[in-house]
């Protein structure tokens, strides 16, 4: 019996499984292939008598005029197709006949309808075959809903691999990669295809960079066996868009290229020269001008990583890159790397930008120039704000008309359209937000994400992956160059650097110090003695300086960590949280003039008293006392400390893109900051033990992000740019800030998490649901001996009929993720009627990175066993979550 995969729910009333009436088929072989048998309804309820009527004269109309019989195609009648279901239990293809009136238009990759279990699902063919292993009855195709091939090979498998990556079924994960039809886009006729953008390749914005260069011209050449990939750490104060709009269009760009002189001798002598040409093979690429790469051979001085079983000196065999959990390398690829090693990191930019002589199959002489074809590339950035920037600079370097975006908040018809043009490979360039990482680009040539930090890059809905991962994983299948980066450096980059996956891309010291602007902390021993209240004042006299200071040349950004008024309330009296009545979730201010009320039930705190106890008596207290102040309480505080200075706030649903160069004090949250013309004159980050002291396991990692991205805004040192950061100066998460060093940061964090087994260097599959659900869940896993079990334990999470009006994600446009991924909320929410509060639990389930397949797999099987019963009660499953605290 094959192995029954699972289903992720969240719980959400159309997002619960469907109820499909089954069949089992009797004395019938159960194969991977089968098909739906129509089973009888069961009788109706008692209904009006004139419906009954028009019912009986249906039902006479069909026995007077009999349907045609329908013969089966003549070559292939049989069709696969993957139906779009949400029991984890039927996530297999089953085998249909193909009618001949239909043979014409069911091709692989088409939209089907077809009957199951009395019921018409839509689904797509993913073959065609002579014959079938099923011997019972078998059901003919109802419908091609249209003659489109949408669904391609490579996303079909790439769909797979997704789903078993993420213990996930395959229509949860198609349902992500292929859009809604809309009738009206298809019939829009297609462009001539894709030409390639006709301006050079400016690799600029690429040579502050070691062995930015080399990244550049490897893209244009675009040959096997191997493309580059990165994780690059990009500077402040520069401009990101461009530098990924030059790789995309190095990449997608027609390329003449004239072979390499041949190289100068090594010296034989044992001194190093101060610029030395090294040997290599000939087809590797060699700028002896042109900064290298920092050294990518195991820093004795650092502490080793922390599990056995990852290695850290070689590079990944082709065969097992898809998780990089297998332990099984070939030899060609370790002698490959051992020999990279040998030679120094000289040779290792050169390998990563190394390029064949031959192309399609014909040798070029020295003199002749090989005429490359451009491939596709494919970028994914947080957000809208982020995608307008990424736009304006592909169409200033590429040109206009040679790139498409994919976001949703194009609508429906516009951004089928869209997805129907990359489809039919009338561009070869692709931007867009986390929709778009399964676009059908055509011959990909790179895939790159921005700030792959930002929880936005995680998919809400089931099976939950995360954008970097889906691309990692297409870059492995089509042997595609891949880009990682951002401000940051997250663990999960670390580790692929660390793996030899990929190589840094880095600026040289004196680059980063020459473009950072001047850090300085709150707790610094010289404002302690000038200031003893520094320490515990929310805008210390350091700020103060800096701020007003600073107004007299430009903008200054003040980034508040929570949204809101007053988003956490507590007693006056004994200091205890506020917490309603109801349902027990925490109060909250919408502005000064408005009553309390709960952030969850929407209902007013009117008649509240404090039940903590104070000296072993009842409390009682009825006044309030703010524990956090959201952004709208800081802009008012600042507009009375500052005036007539403007204030211009940048939050919730009022985020703006940019702001003019004129003095003005910008008041926005985390991911809201507008852009300055110019940069900002200084910054000051606030609250900074709001977002340390998170229960998160990326609580400084996720923090440190929040501040490099409102730094990098900021005019650099010697232009005047300072930046005031109120946390404490000793932990590790400000001391990079300091030194803007994150890569430093995030190989700490990488040895940190592995000493306590948690991703990115091992696999944790999150269990959350009710507590009858989870012991059944987890009592159904078939573990490997290596796994944990954490837990379960009781997870604060609002009730179900609270999700809908959870506050939306003004960044993305969508609403947040119904478990709560977004902290605080704007405004009070709506009353809801009165139900019990759901309890939910949540275990945890780790085991080491090799063994996450069978991880995954043995959630799946449970999943698909729950389903198989019908179980009533839902278990949300996360691999690897974002988010674990």
């Amino acid at each position: 019996m094959e192995a029954l995969e699972q289903k992720n729910t969240e719980g959400k009333p159309d997002d619960k499984p469907t109820e499909v009436p089954l069949l089992d088929v009797p004395n019938a072989p159960e194969t991977a292939s089968q098909t739906a048998v129509d089973k009888p309804r069961p009788p109706a309820a008692a209904d009006d008598p004139r419906q009954a009527a028009r019912r009986t004269a249906r039902q006479s109309v069909r026995q007077a005029k009999p349907k045609p019989p329908r013969e089966p195609a003549a070559e292939l009648p049989y069709a696969r197709v993957v139906l779009h279901l949400e029991l984890s239990h039927l996530d297999r293809a089953f085998d249909y006949l193909v009618p001949s009136d239909l043979d014409a238009d069911a091709q692989p990759g088409v939209r089907v309808r077809v009957r199951f279990a009395g019921q018409l699902v839509d689904g797509f063919i993913i073959s065609r075959a002579a014959e079938s292993d099923f011997t019972g009855r078998f059901e003919y195709l109802q419908k091609v809903v249209s003659p489109l091939p949408v669904l391609t090979p490579e996303i079909l498998d790439l769909a797979r691999t997704v789903a078993d990556r993420y213990a996930g079924t395959l229509a949860d994960v198609l349902r992500l990669a292929v859009p809604p039809r809309h009738a009206s886009a298809e019939k829009t006729s297609a462009k001539e295809p894709g030409v390639s953008p006709g301006k050079p390749v400016d690799g600029a914005p690429w040579g502050v960079y070691g062995g930015g260069r080399e990244f550049i011209k490897a893209l244009q050449r675009k040959t096997a066996p191997k493309l580059p990939r990165a994780v690059w750490t990009c500077l402040p104060a520069t401009d990101w868009a461009t530098a990924i709009a030059t790789a995309m269009h190095a990449v997608a760009t027609d390329a003449v290229v004239f072979p390499e002189p041949e190289p100068a001798p090594v010296p034989t002598s044992t001194e190093e020269p101060e610029t030395a040409e090294v040997l290599m093979d000939p087809d590797a690429i060699v700028i002896a001008d042109d900064p290298v790469i920092p050294d990518l051979a195991p820093d004795p001085t650092d502490p080793a990583l922390p599990d056995p079983d990852l290695p850290t000196d070689y590079d990944i065999d082709p065969e097992n890159l898809r998780d990089l959990d297998d332990d099984r390398y070939s030899d060609a690829e370790a002698e490959s790397s051992k020999e990279l090693s040998d030679k120094g990191p000289a040779d290792v930019v050169s390998a990563a930008a190394s390029a064949d002589a031959v192309v399609s199959g014909e040798t070029h002489s020295a003199a002749d120039p090989l005429h490359i074809p451009g491939r596709g590339a494919l970028a994914i950035v947080p957000d809208h704000r982020d995608l307008a920037r990424l736009d304006a600079a592909l169409t200033e370097v590429a040109g206009p008309g040679h790139h498409v975006v994919l976001s949703e908040e194009l609508g429906p018809a516009k951004r089928y359209q869209n997805w129907l043009a990359i489809l039919r490979g009338d561009v070869k360039m692709v931007i867009g937000t986390r929709s778009a990482m399964f676009a059908p680009v055509a011959d990909l040539g790179l895939v790159t994400i921005w700030d792959d930090g930002d929880d936005l890059h995680a998919e809400p809905r089931a099976p939950y992956p995360h954008v970097r991962e889906v691309l990692l994983l297409r870059a492995h299948a089509t042997g595609a160059a891949a880009l990682i980066g951002g401000y940051t450096c997250t663990a999960e980059g670390a580790q692929l650097v660390e793996s030899r996956w990929a190589y840094p891309l880095t600026a040289f010291r004196s680059t980063v110090r020459a473009k950072s602007p001047l850090i300085r902390t709150s707790g610094e021993e010289l404002e302690k003695e000038r200031d003893p209240a520094a320490a515990a004042a929310r805008l210390p006299n350091l700020a103060w300086r800096t701020a007003r200071a600073a107004l007299n040349h430009g903008p200054v950004l003040v980034q508040v960590p929570r949204g809101g008024y007053a988003p956490s309330l507590a007693c006056i009296r004994c200091r205890k949280h506020a917490r309603c009545n109801h349902c027990h979730g925490p109060l909250g201010l919408s502005s000064g003039h408005a009553m309390a009320s709960c952030l969850w039930c929407g209902r007013p705190a009117g008649g509240w008293r404090c039940d903590g106890v104070v000296n072993d008596r009842p409390c009682g207290g009825d006044r309030f006392r703010m524990l956090t102040i959201g952004v709208h309480r800081t802009a008012e505080e600042l507009g009375r400390a500052f005036a007539n200075t403007k204030v211009i706030f940048s939050a919730g649903n009022s985020v703006l893109s940019q702001v003019s160069d004129k003095s003005a004090l910008v008041v926005a949250t985390p991911g809201a900051e507008p852009v300055a013309d110019g940069g900002y004159a200084a910054a000051l980050l606030l609250d900074g033990w709001s977002l340390l002291a998170r229960r998160d396991l990326r609580a400084g990692e996720e923090a440190l992000r929040r501040w490099l991205n409102a730094a990098a805004l900021v005019r650099p040192g010697g232009e005047g740019g300072k930046v005031v950061i109120m946390a404490e100066p000793g932990l590790a998460p400000v001391q990079a800030l300091v030194r803007w060093d994150p890569v430093w940061h995030a190989r700490r964090e990488l040895v940190d998490r592995g000493e306590l087994h948690y991703p990115p260097l091992a696999r944790v599959a999150e269990l959350t649901g009710t507590p009858a659900a989870v012991a059944e869940e987890l009592s159904l896993l078939r573990l490997p001996e290596a796994a944990e079990i954490l837990g379960p334990v009781l997870v604060d999470v609002p009730r179900s009929d609270d999700r809908a009006a959870q506050k939306p994600d003004t960044r993305s446009g969508k609403n947040t993720d119904p478990l709560g991924r977004r902290e605080g909320a704007d405004r009070p929410r709506a009353a809801v009627e009165e139900s019990p509060r759901q309890q939910l639990h949540r275990a945890l389930v780790r085991v080491p990175r090799r063994l996450g397949g069978e991880l995954a797999e043995a959630v799946r099987e449970a999943q698909g066993v729950r389903s198989a019963r019908k179980a009533e009660d839902w278990v949300r499953v996360r691999i690897d979550p974002v988010q674990i605290g």
